[in-house]
């Protein structure tokens, strides 16, 4: 990630979470067949990791973003960018919920354990939920973080997010 180009890498990011819900979405459907697969715990175990180190980085990312973006929202008379702020940090908690039960059954598939399985309909749930989150950020919120952000601002933005992620 370069330091200067924070709000492209979360974009970027965007991208790759797409990649990963839909192969969370396809594993659902291969455990819920049952066909006997040696990929299902590896693919598990990817799954895991991603969502619990990137994703989590890119939420933290966003709630460091989201009160500044508020706050100039709030000062520009932009209530629709205040209101979509505030309900995107709402949907955090939601996705989160989600993930804590997707969570535990990817966990029981990557151990292999017997009857260990994914409800099809919570890892649907929590992409459609992702991705409609996703699309409001996109839409919305960095477009306007594009437009109120100077490069200063920017610059020190990318440069907390590139620390973090060199601390894991």
């Amino acid at each position: 990630m370069k330091p200067d180009e924070p709000l492209e890498a979360l974009q970027a990011c965007h991208g790759r979470i797409e990649e990963h819900l839909q192969a969370l979405e396809k594993l659902a459907r291969r455990v819920a067949v049952g066909v006997p697969d040696s990929a299902v715990g590896s693919d598990a175990r990817a799954l895991l990791r991603y969502f619990e180190v990137s994703g989590t980085q890119h939420h933290r990312d966003e709630d460091e973003l989201f009160p500044l973006l508020r706050a100039r929202a709030a000062a520009l008379g932009r209530i629709e960018v205040a209101a979509a702020i505030d309900e995107l940090e709402r949907e955090h908690a939601t996705l989160e919920a989600q993930w804590r039960r997707l969570r535990q059954a990817l966990t029981a598939v990557a151990a292999q354990r017997e009857a260990a399985g994914i409800d099809a309909g919570d890892a649907e749930r929590f992409a459609w939920l992702y991705r409609r989150h996703m699309d409001r950020e996109a839409q919305l919120v960095l477009p306007f973080a594009r437009e109120t952000l100077g490069t200063k601002e920017r610059a020190e933005l990318g440069a907390r997010m590139a620390a973090r992620r060199a601390t894991k």
